[in-house]
């Protein structure tokens, strides 16, 4: 099955494009989040025949529920009745840390596109790992 990850921003959302066969996980470029993202996420839905998003919910460290995570919680509730499709969130718990620090690790230049595609990535492999247990 496809699936894809999601970083949702208020301004950029990061993506990740995932097979939970082979659990190989690959970034796709990173999108603006305004009023055509429904219809750029429903081309990517139908061109890669994607069966379910799995969106990082940003929770707070001590693992409570904030302003960004209601945010994303909102977003993804439209989204599953626009795309009709399934949608699952996991703990995206410093995944943008981990994004920034790998790419630093790689010598690569902190774009804002960059980090929110690598934080979709650790999102998407995340769920994957969380599926061998």
């Amino acid at each position: 099955m496809r699936i894809l990850g999601i970083d949702l921003g208020k301004k950029r959302i990061g993506i990740a494009l995932g097979d939970t066969e082979n659990k190989l996980v690959v970034g796709l470029p990173t999108l603006i989040n305004d009023h055509a993202i429904i219809a750029e996420l429903e081309a990517i839905i139908s061109r890669e025949q994607i069966k379910k998003l799995i969106i990082g919910l940003p929770r707070t460290m001590s693992g409570q529920v904030g302003k960004q995570a209601s945010y994303t919680r909102k977003w993804g509730d439209m989204a599953m009745r626009n795309l009709q499709i399934d949608i699952e969130y996991v703990d995206e718990r410093l995944s943008s840390k981990m994004a920034r620090d790998s790419l630093a690790a790689l010598g690569k230049a902190l774009k804002k596109e960059d980090i929110d595609q690598a934080a979709a990535v650790f999102i998407l492999q995340g769920y994957f790992d969380s599926l061998k247990n």
